[in-house]
């Protein structure tokens, strides 16, 4: 049986990764090895923003887990 503590850590975990991935999009505006252009790495890093805003959320709804 999963506990909220479990799914809260995850979440953390999850909302990490995320972060890392924004970084790396962020911090190379041309990624010629993954082939991304400037428009879909910016669309990439809006939806990872808004992923991140979602466990953001799910953590505030749940601060004792």
């Amino acid at each position: 049986m999963v506990t909220l503590q479990e799914l809260a850590a995850d979440w953390v975990q999850a909302r990490a990764a995320l972060k890392r991935q924004i970084k790396a999009l962020e911090a190379d505006p041309v990624l010629p090895h993954a082939g991304l252009s400037e428009e879909a790495r910016k669309a990439i890093v809006a939806r990872l923003k808004r992923a991140i805003g979602e466990y953001d959320a799910l953590l505030k709804e749940y601060p004792n887990a």
